[in-house]
């Protein structure tokens, strides 16, 4: 596996600022967010269908995860403004078959909008993960 997708590299390491108990938080230690994690468990048992991707290497980390989120029927949403490939060659080609074949490649703001549109019962049914 990629050296940037392995649990204990820098590239793992989360930095949020979210209050004790409004987040779920666990450490990514592969190339997927789904493996080997209990992030599955923890989505259905919250009832969420949704994943919203973001993060770093949209060619690599984030297209496993959209991959393995389609293959266990959420629907995928990646938020193009807030990812980035190691290129934007790989980028944009990482895009096209999450577009093409695995969700939508929305803008966040967008996404929020409508979130926002349509109050807190919205988010029931997603989730979010990076």
């Amino acid at each position: 596996a990629a050296r940037h997708g392995l649990e204990g590299t820098r590239w793992t390491e989360l930095m949020t600022e979210v209050k004790p108990g409004d987040e779920i938080v666990d450490g990514k230690k592969r190339l997927s967010i789904f493996y080997p994690t209990d992030l599955d468990f923890l989505l259905r048992n919250m009832r969420r269908r949704t994943v919203v991707l973001t993060g770093g290497f949209t060619d690599c980390c984030v297209l496993n995860a959209a991959f393995d989120a389609a293959n266990r029927d959420y629907r995928v949403l990646v938020c193009r403004d807030l990812v980035r490939g190691f290129s934007t060659e790989m980028e944009d080609a990482a895009l096209r078959i999450v577009s093409l074949h695995l969700g939508l490649v929305v803008d966040s703001a967008d996404l929020l909008g409508a979130w926002a549109g349509q109050g807190m019962a919205s988010t029931k049914g997603s989730g979010s993960s990076s």
